[in-house]
Protein backbone atom coordinates (compact mmCIF):
# COMPACT_ATOMS: atom_id res chain seq x y z
CA UNK A 1 0.00 0.00 0.00
CA UNK A 2 1.52 3.59 -1.01
CA UNK A 3 2.77 5.58 2.16
CA UNK A 4 0.00 8.77 1.28
CA UNK A 5 -3.09 6.04 1.28
CA UNK A 6 -1.63 4.06 4.20
CA UNK A 7 -1.54 7.54 6.01
CA UNK A 8 -5.21 8.51 4.98
CA UNK A 9 -6.30 5.06 6.36
CA UNK A 10 -4.35 5.32 9.32
CA UNK A 11 -5.74 9.07 10.16
CA UNK A 12 -9.15 7.62 8.87
CA UNK A 13 -9.05 4.81 11.77
CA UNK A 14 -8.34 7.15 14.55
CA UNK A 15 -11.12 9.80 12.89
CA UNK A 16 -13.43 7.01 13.52
CA UNK A 17 -12.09 5.61 16.93
CA UNK A 18 -12.56 9.65 18.20
CA UNK A 19 -16.40 9.38 16.56
CA UNK A 20 -16.71 6.06 18.43
CA UNK A 21 -15.80 7.77 22.02
CA UNK A 22 -18.68 10.10 21.32
CA UNK A 23 -21.13 7.41 20.06
CA UNK A 24 -20.57 5.76 24.01
CA UNK A 25 -22.44 9.19 24.70
CA UNK A 26 -25.54 8.06 23.44
CA UNK A 27 -25.58 4.58 24.81
CA UNK A 28 -25.15 6.32 28.37
CA UNK A 29 -28.14 8.64 27.36
CA UNK A 30 -30.13 5.16 26.78
CA UNK A 31 -29.22 3.84 30.09
CA UNK A 32 -30.35 7.12 31.66
CA UNK A 33 -33.62 6.96 29.37
CA UNK A 34 -34.53 2.74 30.66
CA UNK A 35 -33.52 3.56 34.02
CA UNK A 36 -35.93 6.44 34.02
CA UNK A 37 -38.84 4.14 32.70
CA UNK A 38 -37.90 1.79 34.96
CA UNK A 39 -38.95 4.54 37.37
CA UNK A 40 -34.96 4.58 38.90
CA UNK A 41 -33.92 8.03 39.22
CA UNK A 42 -30.73 7.75 41.17
CA UNK A 43 -29.64 5.61 38.21
CA UNK A 44 -31.13 8.33 35.70
CA UNK A 45 -29.03 11.05 37.36
CA UNK A 46 -25.63 9.05 37.45
CA UNK A 47 -26.30 7.43 33.43
CA UNK A 48 -26.74 11.46 32.94
CA UNK A 49 -23.51 12.45 34.52
CA UNK A 50 -21.61 9.32 32.91
CA UNK A 51 -23.04 11.20 29.43
CA UNK A 52 -21.84 14.35 30.91
CA UNK A 53 -18.32 13.23 31.52
CA UNK A 54 -17.79 11.46 28.46
CA UNK A 55 -19.52 14.89 26.23
CA UNK A 56 -16.66 16.80 28.33
CA UNK A 57 -13.52 14.75 27.44
CA UNK A 58 -14.12 13.93 23.43
CA UNK A 59 -14.28 17.61 22.37
CA UNK A 60 -10.16 18.07 23.82
CA UNK A 61 -9.74 14.30 22.92
CA UNK A 62 -11.00 15.52 18.93
CA UNK A 63 -9.53 18.57 18.85
CA UNK A 64 -6.06 17.55 19.79
CA UNK A 65 -6.08 14.62 17.55
CA UNK A 66 -8.67 14.07 14.89
CA UNK A 67 -7.14 14.87 11.09
CA UNK A 68 -7.55 17.92 8.77
CA UNK A 69 -8.55 14.81 6.24
CA UNK A 70 -12.20 14.48 5.41
CA UNK A 71 -14.04 11.45 6.76
CA UNK A 72 -16.83 10.95 4.19
CA UNK A 73 -20.04 9.94 6.09
CA UNK A 74 -19.64 10.86 9.13
CA UNK A 75 -19.36 14.96 10.91
CA UNK A 76 -18.06 14.83 14.33
CA UNK A 77 -19.28 18.07 15.02
CA UNK A 78 -22.71 17.11 13.96
CA UNK A 79 -22.93 13.80 15.67
CA UNK A 80 -22.05 15.25 19.33
CA UNK A 81 -25.46 17.31 18.93
CA UNK A 82 -27.53 14.12 18.05
CA UNK A 83 -26.21 13.12 20.90
CA UNK A 84 -25.87 16.11 22.93
CA UNK A 85 -30.20 16.59 21.95
CA UNK A 86 -30.73 13.27 23.34
CA UNK A 87 -28.61 13.23 26.42
CA UNK A 88 -29.16 16.66 27.24
CA UNK A 89 -32.94 17.44 25.91
CA UNK A 90 -34.65 14.45 25.74
CA UNK A 91 -33.98 12.45 28.24
CA UNK A 92 -34.45 15.03 30.84
CA UNK A 93 -37.93 15.61 29.35
CA UNK A 94 -38.97 12.20 30.67
CA UNK A 95 -37.16 12.33 33.76
CA UNK A 96 -39.43 15.99 34.38
CA UNK A 97 -42.61 13.46 33.90
CA UNK A 98 -41.78 10.33 35.14
CA UNK A 99 -40.75 11.82 38.98
CA UNK A 100 -43.13 14.62 39.16
CA UNK A 101 -40.90 17.18 38.80
CA UNK A 102 -43.82 18.57 36.35
CA UNK A 103 -47.68 18.35 37.07
CA UNK A 104 -49.46 15.98 34.58
CA UNK A 105 -51.74 18.59 33.09
CA UNK A 106 -51.68 20.65 30.59
CA UNK A 107 -48.81 23.49 32.52
CA UNK A 108 -46.70 20.52 32.66
CA UNK A 109 -46.72 19.53 28.90
CA UNK A 110 -46.58 23.19 28.08
CA UNK A 111 -43.68 23.25 30.24
CA UNK A 112 -41.85 20.13 27.95
CA UNK A 113 -42.90 20.90 24.79
CA UNK A 114 -41.20 23.74 25.46
CA UNK A 115 -37.84 22.43 26.73
CA UNK A 116 -37.91 20.22 23.47
CA UNK A 117 -38.76 22.93 21.06
CA UNK A 118 -36.99 26.18 22.01
CA UNK A 119 -33.94 23.02 22.45
CA UNK A 120 -34.40 22.01 18.85
CA UNK A 121 -34.05 25.84 17.63
CA UNK A 122 -31.05 26.09 19.73
CA UNK A 123 -29.33 23.27 18.52
CA UNK A 124 -30.07 24.38 14.91
CA UNK A 125 -28.34 27.41 15.29
CA UNK A 126 -25.98 28.92 12.35
CA UNK A 127 -23.09 29.74 15.12
CA UNK A 128 -23.72 28.22 18.73
CA UNK A 129 -20.88 29.41 20.01
CA UNK A 130 -18.79 33.23 19.70
CA UNK A 131 -15.86 33.67 19.13
CA UNK A 132 -14.83 33.82 22.62
CA UNK A 133 -16.49 30.73 22.91
CA UNK A 134 -19.83 32.52 24.87
CA UNK A 135 -22.93 29.99 23.97
CA UNK A 136 -25.88 32.30 22.65
CA UNK A 137 -28.37 31.59 24.73
CA UNK A 138 -29.13 29.22 27.86
CA UNK A 139 -27.34 25.95 26.18
CA UNK A 140 -30.34 23.77 27.23
CA UNK A 141 -28.22 21.88 29.42
CA UNK A 142 -31.77 20.74 31.31
CA UNK A 143 -29.65 17.32 32.16
CA UNK A 144 -28.01 19.19 34.85
CA UNK A 145 -31.06 21.70 35.59
CA UNK A 146 -33.63 18.72 35.68
CA UNK A 147 -32.04 16.50 38.06
CA UNK A 148 -31.27 19.84 39.94
CA UNK A 149 -35.22 20.71 40.16
CA UNK A 150 -36.18 17.14 41.04
CA UNK A 151 -33.65 17.30 44.14
CA UNK A 152 -34.87 20.69 45.48
CA UNK A 153 -38.50 19.30 45.80
CA UNK A 154 -39.88 23.27 45.48
CA UNK A 155 -42.99 21.76 43.90
CA UNK A 156 -44.50 21.55 40.31
CA UNK A 157 -45.20 25.19 39.84
CA UNK A 158 -41.42 26.37 40.82
CA UNK A 159 -40.54 24.15 38.30
CA UNK A 160 -42.65 25.12 35.83
CA UNK A 161 -41.59 28.66 36.34
CA UNK A 162 -38.06 28.12 36.10
CA UNK A 163 -38.49 25.80 32.68
CA UNK A 164 -40.81 27.76 30.74
CA UNK A 165 -37.81 31.30 32.12
CA UNK A 166 -34.90 29.35 30.99
CA UNK A 167 -36.79 27.97 27.44
CA UNK A 168 -37.31 31.88 26.98
CA UNK A 169 -33.56 32.61 27.59
CA UNK A 170 -32.72 29.64 25.57
CA UNK A 171 -33.98 31.87 22.28
CA UNK A 172 -32.05 34.45 23.53
CA UNK A 173 -29.21 37.12 22.78
CA UNK A 174 -27.96 36.36 26.60
CA UNK A 175 -24.34 35.02 27.00
CA UNK A 176 -23.52 31.81 28.68
CA UNK A 177 -19.96 30.89 29.25
CA UNK A 178 -18.45 27.59 27.90
CA UNK A 179 -17.11 25.72 31.45
CA UNK A 180 -13.78 25.27 30.12
CA UNK A 181 -12.96 27.58 27.31
CA UNK A 182 -13.70 30.83 28.04
CA UNK A 183 -11.00 32.40 29.91
CA UNK A 184 -12.63 34.88 32.39
CA UNK A 185 -13.97 33.22 35.54
CA UNK A 186 -12.42 29.88 34.30
CA UNK A 187 -11.46 28.46 37.73
CA UNK A 188 -14.86 29.75 39.11
CA UNK A 189 -16.86 28.23 36.23
CA UNK A 190 -14.93 25.56 36.71
CA UNK A 191 -14.39 24.86 40.27
CA UNK A 192 -18.68 25.52 40.90
CA UNK A 193 -19.47 23.18 38.16
CA UNK A 194 -17.87 20.40 39.34
CA UNK A 195 -19.21 21.07 42.88
CA UNK A 196 -22.35 20.94 41.28
CA UNK A 197 -22.13 17.75 39.62
CA UNK A 198 -20.46 16.21 42.33
CA UNK A 199 -23.65 17.52 44.79
CA UNK A 200 -26.14 15.80 42.09
CA UNK A 201 -24.27 12.67 42.37
CA UNK A 202 -24.09 12.39 45.76
CA UNK A 203 -27.28 13.86 46.62
CA UNK A 204 -29.18 11.51 44.25
CA UNK A 205 -28.38 8.63 46.33
CA UNK A 206 -29.88 9.64 49.68
CA UNK A 207 -33.12 8.31 50.94
CA UNK A 208 -34.03 11.12 52.61
CA UNK A 209 -35.07 14.81 51.57
CA UNK A 210 -32.00 17.20 50.94
CA UNK A 211 -31.71 19.20 53.42
CA UNK A 212 -31.35 23.29 53.40
CA UNK A 213 -27.46 23.13 54.10
CA UNK A 214 -27.27 20.50 51.24
CA UNK A 215 -29.62 22.46 48.90
CA UNK A 216 -27.45 25.54 49.38
CA UNK A 217 -24.42 23.42 48.47
CA UNK A 218 -26.74 21.99 45.27
CA UNK A 219 -27.31 25.78 44.51
CA UNK A 220 -23.85 27.00 43.74
CA UNK A 221 -23.42 25.53 40.34
CA UNK A 222 -26.00 27.12 39.02
CA UNK A 223 -25.55 30.65 41.06
CA UNK A 224 -22.31 30.85 39.91
CA UNK A 225 -24.07 29.87 35.94
CA UNK A 226 -25.82 33.14 37.09
CA UNK A 227 -23.39 35.58 38.07
CA UNK A 228 -20.68 34.60 35.29
CA UNK A 229 -23.36 35.39 32.62
CA UNK A 230 -24.71 38.59 34.56
CA UNK A 231 -20.61 39.39 34.56
CA UNK A 232 -20.67 39.12 30.81
CA UNK A 233 -23.56 40.99 30.49
CA UNK A 234 -22.14 44.04 32.23
CA UNK A 235 -18.83 43.40 30.59
CA UNK A 236 -21.04 43.71 26.86
CA UNK A 237 -22.57 46.74 28.23
CA UNK A 238 -19.68 48.58 28.76
CA UNK A 239 -18.00 47.92 25.82
CA UNK A 240 -20.86 48.60 23.90
CA UNK A 241 -20.83 52.37 25.95
CA UNK A 242 -17.03 52.91 24.86
CA UNK A 243 -17.72 52.12 21.08
CA UNK A 244 -20.77 54.62 21.20
CA UNK A 245 -18.17 58.01 22.74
Amino acid sequence: MPKKVSALVTETRGDLSIHALTVTGILAGMAALVAVLDKAPTSAVVWLIVALIIDGIDGPIARKWLSDSEVPRFDGYILDLVIDYVTCVIVPAAFMWQFGVVSHGNLGKIAIASVIGSSALWFSQNEIESSEHYFRGFPASWNMVIPTLWLLDAGPSVNISITLLLSVLTLSNIEFAHTIKVERLRKVNVISMTVWVIALLVMSFQSSEVNLAEKCILLIGPLAVACITADRALQSHRTLQVSTL
